[in-house]
């Protein structure tokens, strides 16, 4: 892949309607803290990943992240990575989009929007590849950024720019921080360490022509993404300053086919469709792949050629993308589904990946599946506990567990999965590297 693909498939993947949706969803219910805390972390995470991860992952012979895992710690942890890798590469949020257009524009509703949407691109992913998701990408890129640009140009002319939000929203929503708890921003900012660990950056890595094409596409993305985080925000919070009481995630989208010209509705909706798609079919790419050839083919006594992995992976991507319909249906906000995903990413793979890349002198067997099975066991425990034991807050749009410590009642949101599935990895590895550094002294 050369640098003009990288961008466009790079640009459109990452930011799909996770951004575009749940961007403009925090930004309704509080203001510009979507772009100063959920959405430009981010930025810092991509170019730490462009200057220093890219360059190193280049000099190994790697085509997966649990490839990562199998190098540096045996078949245990790249099949923990791979399961982490395909939860968190389930395309649910793009498929909630879907469901969330065709409700809005067709009347369709939402379960049966979101299981048209899925089963259309499931299609032409399965028929094409990498370098047919790549190409589709380049064309709905263009569309996505041409459409919402027009949209904010005409919503802003509208209410009267950036000074009619201010007389018509409270000072809070221009609070960098807005009104959120302090453990809520950090797992925001948490989250973006995603980045390090993203199964379609490294994909894209894997594939590019060389490590300067990587860098460049890179940092050119990180001005069109603060670009494209910024008109999102904006239009959230021109939603909200409509004074129209709606379900935060259909705030974006129904502003603007409030404001669009006739024409302009069914290209903006192309452009949303286009967004989502461009992340399924990636990504339901990654999920298949993840099943077929980085649990199945390693595990399996007989060899596989490569027209037999190439049906498995097929019929991998068709299961992946029911088991996203599935979740789909079951997060309430594109914001929870998305921190559910990126907790349980990093919480497996975070720790294993960096210690293996810049510190392999303690990546042990031991320590990569005790780094991994911990923190992704500690995170999916989290939210079970949490929705079996909690209730949903309508004011803050998430699942809450209320549970008492001395005397004090203690919010316990499902988002703070993240703050003790990453501890918890972290020492889980350092036992595991110390215990096997005794054993072989021992020995």
């Amino acid at each position: 892949m050369t640098t003009a693909l990288l961008v466009c498939t790079l640009v459109s993947t990452y930011y799909g309607l996770d951004v575009l949706f749940g961007a403009s969803e925090v930004a309704y219910q509080e203001g510009v803290v979507a772009w100063f805390v959920y959405l430009r972390p981010y930025y810092l995470a991509i170019l730490i990943a462009a200057l220093v991860i890219a360059r190193r992952l280049r000099k190994f012979d790697f085509l997966s992240l649990p490839d990562i895992g199998a190098h540096f710690f045996g078949r245990g942890t790249q099949a923990l990575l791979a399961i982490a890798s395909f939860l968190y590469a389930l395309p649910i949020l793009a498929v909630m989009g879907l469901g969330m257009v065709l409700n809005l524009t067709l009347g369709i509703p939402f379960v049966w929007g979101v299981v048209i949407g899925a089963a259309v691109s499931v299609v032409y992913t399965v028929m094409g590849g990498l370098i047919a998701d790549a190409l589709t990408d380049t064309v709905q890129f263009t569309l996505m950024c041409v459409t919402l640009g027009v949209a904010a140009w005409l919503t802003l002319d509208g209410i009267g720019g950036v000074e009619g939000l201010e007389r018509r929203l409270p000072e809070t929503f221009f609070r960098p921080a807005g009104t959120y708890p302090a453990m809520v921003l950090v797992v925001f900012a948490g989250s973006a360490l995603s980045a390090l660990v993203e199964p379609a950056f490294y994909q894209r890595i894997f594939a590019a022509a060389n490590y300067r094409s990587v860098l460049t596409a890179l940092l050119i993305g990180i001005v069109l993404w603060a670009a494209f985080d910024w008109v999102a925000t904006i239009l959230g919070m021109a939603a909200r300053a409509q004074g129209d009481d709606m379900e935060p995630r259909y705030a974006l989208l129904t502003l603007t086919l409030d404001v669009l010209p006739v024409g302009m509705k069914g290209l903006f909706v192309a452009g949303v469709v286009a967004t989502a798609m461009s992340t399924i079919d990636s990504y339901l790419l990654i999920a298949g792949g993840n099943i077929a050839y980085d649990l199945y083919r390693p595990f399996t006594r007989r060899p596989l050629d490569d027209a037999h992995l190439l049906r498995l992976t097929r019929w991998m991507i068709v299961w992946s993308c029911v088991v996203a319909v599935l979740l789909a249906l079951f997060f309430k906000t594109v914001v929870s589904a998305w921190i559910f995903m990126s907790t349980v990413l990093i919480a497996a793979g975070l720790v294993p990946i960096l210690a293996g890349l810049y510190l392999p002198r303690s990546a042990t067997p031991a320590a990569g599946v005790a780094a991994s099975a911990t923190g992704l066991g500690v995170a999916i425990v989290h939210y079970a506990l949490v929705h079996a034991f909690g209730a949903h807050d309508p004011e803050w749009a998430t699942q809450i567990w209320t549970i008492t410590v001395a005397g004090r009642e203690v919010a316990v949101w499902q988002e703070y999965a993240l703050l003790t599935a990453l501890p918890a990895s972290a020492v889980a590895y350092a036992i595991g590297s110390v215990r096997t550094r005794v054993r072989r002294r021992a020995s």
